[in-house]
């Protein structure tokens, strides 16, 4: 018990003192850099000023005379006693005005370098030249003598140690670009003040932060994490004692979620207990279903001809098919039958959706087939028949789609008719080829419609394939189709196969196309291969 308290405890003070230290953080940050904004902002446009007011009393024409001589004459004496009063009134650490060649500006000849009195910096003699090469003062040259752009950086601990300069462009008379006048001020008093504000707030949201957590701390115990451990070893206690529900979660009297949830849970223990019995009963159930079940795949296992070869007397074809289901019974059907000795019936069906439903309706539609096909009825009249058969009735709206051929041995005519199926492959005269026709409605659909009735002759040597469509519209992991393309390229070759080392083919190409893809239609094949 004790144990559980202190974790949960911890965990909860752990996450909001570390919350605490996110938003101190964020507001440290946000403080500090609006401080350090609006400082900068008031000295940048203070220096600027200071730098364009300074300006004004250069002579700029005497600048190109000056580098000449390299004499001074009384506007620039003038100058320079100006120039000194800006930066001792306004405390600057130093003015200069020099020109800086291009390039890459890091020669730099000084005309004016006032330095504060009494400072530790010595002023430049006039015309005095150096090669100064740092990347930030280059760049900053270049786009005043270039863009004619004003300047300001701030420094901090490089030469002249923490500084704002102010770098503007001067020009002659006639609007040229001839100097840059520098202006510098010591921003140690920013940078002292910054420290201090910054050291003021961290020390007021320490403080803010202790408080806080220790208010929240004694509170969120004592209202919630207490309950919640209540509830907590309820819950054990009833996983303990095998599902035996207490009323004890109602003595917890909070009117706010927690006082929701104990009242929840006590209520799902009571559920818990009725609905185990339930479930007892339920699964009883269902291993009887499902025992069903595996009788109904059986039946309907048993209902198609399975057997290869099916006719072993008959020498003169080859014949076979299959059938998997994508649930434990399915709605495909299959069928061949020897009418007589010289008739053959080939049927191939699909019924519209899954499972036992299905799989009745198939049955039905099966027996309904053999029997009309047994009374020598024509393959349109099967058909239509049949179709009169599972309309009347069809009250959940199934159907089925079929194609059925009655073969007569000693002609070679196929007789068929196609009810909304896909179309067969047939191999003939050494090319694989669909066996197309216009296809009519589907069986149990809607009642008197009259069936089409095609014919072909078979000869030694052709092959006719029949399918539902689980084949070609097997779909991958990406839901492409397997297709009537891949279908036929998968055929190709097969000629010189038995009928099921055919169907082992088309499997396999079917499976490594789909991969881990889950199917959910039902494959049947057939073929009948003419000797």
């Amino acid at each position: 018990m004790k144990m559980k308290v202190s974790i949960i405890t911890k965990q909860v003070i752990l996450s909001i003192a570390f919350g605490g230290i996110l938003l101190c953080s964020f507001l440290t940050l946000a403080s500090y850099m609006a401080f350090t904004r609006q400082f900068r902002k008031q000295y940048d446009a203070s220096i600027q000023s200071i730098s364009e007011a300074a300006r004004e009393c250069l002579t700029p024409d005497d600048f190109s005379q000056y580098l000449i001589t390299k004499e001074k004459n009384e506007a620039h004496g003038v100058a320079e006693k100006i120039l000194q009063d800006f930066v001792d009134k306004f405390d600057l650490t130093l003015l200069y005005v020099s020109t800086v060649d291009a390039p890459d500006y890091t020669h730099i000849t000084y005309l004016y370098n006032i330095v504060k009195k009494n400072s530790k910096y010595k002023p430049f003699p006039f015309c005095y030249e150096e090669d100064y090469i740092n990347k930030e003062y280059n760049e900053a040259a270049r786009r005043v003598f270039e863009n004619g752009e004003s300047v300001v950086s701030h420094t901090f601990s490089i030469r002249n140690g923490s500084h704002i300069t102010a770098k503007i462009p001067v020009y002659d008379s006639n609007g040229r670009i001839v100097a840059v006048l520098g202006a510098q001020k010591n921003v140690q008093e920013f940078v002292d003040t910054r420290t201090s504000f910054l050291k003021f707030i961290i020390i007021i949201e320490l403080i803010f932060a202790f408080v806080f957590i220790s208010i929240f701390s004694f509170y969120f115990r004592k209202f919630f994490i207490n309950p919640i451990l209540f509830i907590t070893n309820e819950t054990k206690h009833f996983s303990t004692y095998g599902g035996k529900a207490s009323d004890s979660l109602l003595t917890i009297s909070n009117k706010d979620e927690i006082g929701v949830l104990a009242r929840s849970l006590h209520k799902m223990e009571r559920d818990i207990c009725n609905n185990i019995e339930e479930l007892t009963r339920v699964t009883a159930e269902n291993e009887r279903i499902s025992t069903e079940l595996s009788v109904a795949a059986k039946i309907q296992s048993d209902m198609l001809n399975k057997k290869y070869p099916p006719f072993p007397q008959r020498t003169d074809f080859d014949l076979f098919g299959s059938m998997t289901p994508a649930k434990e019974v399915g709605g495909d059907l299959y069928d061949y039958l020897m009418i007589d000795d010289d008739h053959l019936l080939l049927t191939v069906g699909d019924v519209s959706g899954k499972g036992v439903p299905a799989a009745l309706f198939m049955g039905k539609s099966k027996v309904l087939i053999d029997f009309y096909a047994m009374l020598g009825l024509s393959p349109k009249e099967i058909f239509e028949r049949t179709n009169t058969q599972l309309c009347r009735g069809n009250d959940s709206g199934l159907f089925v789609t079929c194609w059925l051929g009655i073969f007569t041995f000693s002609t070679g005519e196929l007789r068929f008719v196609n009810a909304g199926h896909p179309f067969p492959v047939l191999f003939q005269n050494g090319t694989f080829s669909y066996l197309k026709s216009t296809p009519n409605l589907m069986l149990g659909s809607i009642e008197g419609i009259e069936y089409t009735e095609y014919t072909i002759n078979l000869n030694k040597g052709d092959r006719l394939f029949i399918y539902t469509d689980g084949v070609t519209e097997a779909t991958d992991t990406q839901n492409r189709l397997f297709g009537e393309e891949r279908l036929l390229k998968s055929m190709t070759g097969t000629n010189e196969l038995s009928v099921p080392d055919t169907f082992k083919k088309v499997r396999m190409d079917i499976d490594n196309f789909v991969g881990e893809a889950e199917q959910f239609d039902d494959t049947t094949m057939v073929q009948f291969v003419l000797k």
